[in-house]
């Protein structure tokens, strides 16, 4: 079948925005990409590859290779193809986008993307309160807040902390797009504000920690890029404070709704700090320190005392979880065991599993994105390497379907920005 370059293009555009728009829900999002790979294989003879292009290529599908070069490291083979297929879709984004002939206009498909699943979250959110609404106006009564987020995420089947890093990132573009929109007028500009509101009103619902404070650094980052790249400097400065100025005047009003979040980031998060390693002379852990810091960095111990019995090749992807489990039986850690705490940071997983290639893999990975950000003197690649670098401290997103994709898509989108743009030009801004 014959299709013209045109609408070879049209077709692609409109399945990356799908695609963006859907990487809340994996099932819906899994479609896409099986469709989205299927029909360029059918125009295969539409992409176009050089040296430039497939050294990314490598880079982005570093984590899959690394798994395929370990799978023998794996008790069962089977196993080990099951914790690597997963990692597919990061060779479908890698060489489609990557291979296409066009450069993907990225403030449009910004525009799609946060418009679109900012109103998929209105829906949601909507859907939520008539299904769940003994929950809901529980929460809005102050009880029990510590679940809160949790329990809309999971209403839709999605986790909490893989949601709102997600939600942070559309967020940040909201603002981009709030702020680059200044010389527009009318429904336009509105529409990039009301998607800002409802976004970031979105991570502050959902609540989780580093989702929240990473929010608000990539609005510095905005910020101070603008101010940066302002021709009309007095007029952006009283802008940037106004916008500011109502970021925080609505930050304070949910603190005032939900206190437990400033508790949340104060008392819970950093208290017991003295008993890392120590866990089983609490009383009662569960209530104490099940999501605290002081677990967290405990795990985070163990797995590094336990990564250097196998530092150069590892457990396994399959196997370094249960190795982790009976390093806790073994070193005695009776709450840990009990629970089988995850790592919950990805470059200590890695290690685990790879050794200390994994390590390496891990930054070079996330890194890369920044340096296109560098490249492109553009400040949302550069933001979306802080975001993912920093969730990944606290959390392990490259085990995880919504992690990859969603890491995998823009690292995608990024670099075609990068290998199609001509470099006499700096990106349109």
């Amino acid at each position: 079948m014959k299709i013209l370059e045109r609408n070879y293009h049209d077709i692609n555009n409109a399945l990356i925005s799908l695609i963006a728009i859907t990487l809340i829900f994996r099932k819906v999002n899994t479609v896409l990409i099986l469709f989205f790979a299927i029909f360029n294989i059918l125009y295969i003879n539409k992409l176009n590859f050089n040296k430039k292009k497939l050294y990314f290529i490598l880079i982005i599908t570093s984590p899959l290779l690394l798994n395929l070069l370990f799978i023998f490291n794996n008790d069962s083979l089977l196993y080990g193809f099951k914790a690597t297929e997963k990692y597919f879709s990061l060779l479908v984004f890698s060489v489609v986008i990557i291979g296409q002939k066009r450069r993907i206009n990225l403030d449009q498909l910004f525009s799609y993307y946060s418009k679109g699943t900012a109103l998929i979250l209105v829906v949601l959110f909507f859907r939520y309160i008539v299904l769940f609404n003994d929950n809901f106006l529980k929460y809005l009564s102050g009880k029990h807040l510590w679940e809160m987020g949790y329990n809309f995420a999971n209403s839709f089947g999605a986790h909490a902390p893989a949601l709102n890093l997600h939600m942070a990132f559309v967020s940040i573009v909201s603002l981009y797009l709030l702020l680059k929109s200044n010389k527009d007028k009318g429904l336009k500009k509105a529409f990039h504000l009301v998607t800002f509101f409802i976004s970031f009103g979105v991570v502050l619902y959902v609540n989780t920690r580093v989702s929240i404070i990473m929010s608000l650094v990539g609005f510095c980052i905005i910020f101070i890029y603008f101010v940066k790249n302002s021709t009309f400097i007095h007029l952006t400065v009283k802008r940037l404070i106004l916008y500011a100025a109502i970021i925080i005047v609505g930050a304070f009003l949910f603190t005032q709704a939900f206190p437990f979040t400033v508790k949340k980031f104060t008392n819970v998060t950093f208290s017991n700090m003295d008993m890392v390693g120590r866990l089983d002379e609490f009383e009662n852990p569960e209530k104490k320190i099940f999501n605290s810091l002081v677990t967290r960095l405990t795990i985070w111990q163990s797995a590094y005392e336990l990564s250097k019995e196998s530092a150069w090749i590892g457990f396994g992807a399959s196997d370094s979880k249960t190795a982790l489990n009976n390093y806790y039986k073994k070193s005695d850690q009776k709450f840990l065991y009990k629970y089988k705490f995850p790592v919950h940071n990805q470059f200590l997983d890695f290690l685990l599993k790879f050794g200390i290639l994994g390590l390496l893999v891990v930054f070079i990975y996330i890194l890369s994105m920044g340096f296109l950000g560098i490249q492109l003197r553009h400040p949302i690649p550069i933001i979306f390497c802080v975001l993912f670098f920093v969730s990944n401290i606290t959390d392990d997103f490259l085990i995880s379907y919504s992690g990859i994709v969603f890491s995998g898509f823009w690292f995608s989108i990024f670099a075609n920005c990068y290998l199609n743009h001509d470099s006499k030009q700096q990106l349109e801004i």
